[in-house]
């Protein structure tokens, strides 16, 4: 009897044992096949080890012209437009390196806030002066340069500006097209500034800048701008092709005068990416005091 019972169970332990191979096939594999497809995607939301800098990535892949043996002269940064917020943003572009020049709007609700943090975190602070433009309809301020405008009037509004950011070394020029091709009206901007111990970066609005004589003239210190950073926007493309640029600045003993925006983060990024590929490139940055001991400061 214990015999014919082993007989019977056997083809039972056959038949189960298939069964458990045949399920384990069908249904345990595909199982093990997603395990496997999520932890290889782990690593894209949670990797071991940090990611290259965000900073840095996009523009290395790009094969310059010129590398840092090329003897391209420092840069000088401008950054336009602070006073118009405050907050985490400012907070940020404030954390930049120190040598970042923070160009400030007068008469803003955060006018004086940018140019005391600037300050406080060791940036050169400039009064972006406003300025008219040629053929805008566009008010470049509530108070602003017109060309043509009375020598007194002049004064009055550039002192009250003076006054308004005290630690400013120097300024340049908000839209202003036609008032920096006037030379009458550029005499008495810069004279205001002889009078204070500053002197004027052309943000070079116009070809027809009269920003060079009038400072010659009254034998005052003044450069100009080189590139717009953010023009016509702050892509990868665009910020290789600004750095591509640089090459012919070669051999220059002047510094390159490099002018960009504080209107948003994507332009803090873009700024980021650009000083990380120059810096790597062997390219320096300079203060403006450094840039140009020769100043009237």
């Amino acid at each position: 009897m214990a015999l014919q019972r082993r007989l019977i169970l056997l083809p039972l332990i056959i038949l189960l044992a298939l069964f458990a191979c045949k399920g384990k096939s069908q249904s345990d594999w595909p199982e093990v096949q997603n395990e496997t497809e999520q932890q290889y995607q782990e690593p894209e939301t949670e990797p071991e080890s940090p990611a290259p800098s965000a900073e840095k990535r996009p523009l290395q892949k790009h094969e310059y012209t010129w590398s840092g043996s090329d003897d391209i002269p420092p840069v000088v940064i401008i950054i336009d437009d602070f006073g118009n917020s405050a907050g985490q943003l400012l907070e940020d572009f404030a954390d930049l390196p120190k040598e970042i020049v923070f160009a400030v709007l007068p008469d803003l609700p955060h006018t004086e806030t940018a140019a005391k943090l600037a300050r406080k975190k060791g940036h050169e602070v400039i009064i972006h002066i406003p300025m008219q433009a040629e053929g805008s309809s566009v008010s470049p301020g509530a108070k602003y340069i017109k060309a043509g405008m009375p020598h007194s009037e002049i004064a009055e509004i550039i002192e009250d500006f003076i006054a308004q950011m005290p630690m400013a070394i120097a300024a340049n020029n908000h839209m202003g097209s036609k008032a920096t091709a006037d030379i009458a009206t550029m005499n008495s901007v810069i004279s205001v500034l002889k009078n204070n111990g500053m002197y004027f970066i052309d943000s070079a609005t116009t070809a027809n800048s009269a920003v060079f004589t009038a400072a010659e003239e009254l034998g005052v210190f003044s450069t100009r701008r080189d590139i717009f950073l953010d023009v016509p926007d702050v892509s990868d493309a665009t910020l290789i092709s600004k750095i591509e640029s640089l090459g012919k600045y070669k051999g220059r003993n002047e510094p390159i005068v490099i002018i960009t925006h504080c209107h948003n983060r994507e332009k803090l990024d873009a700024l980021k990416k650009f000083i990380a590929q120059i810096e790597e490139m062997g390219v320096r940055i300079e203060s403006l005091k450094k840039a140009y001991p020769r100043a009237r400061v």
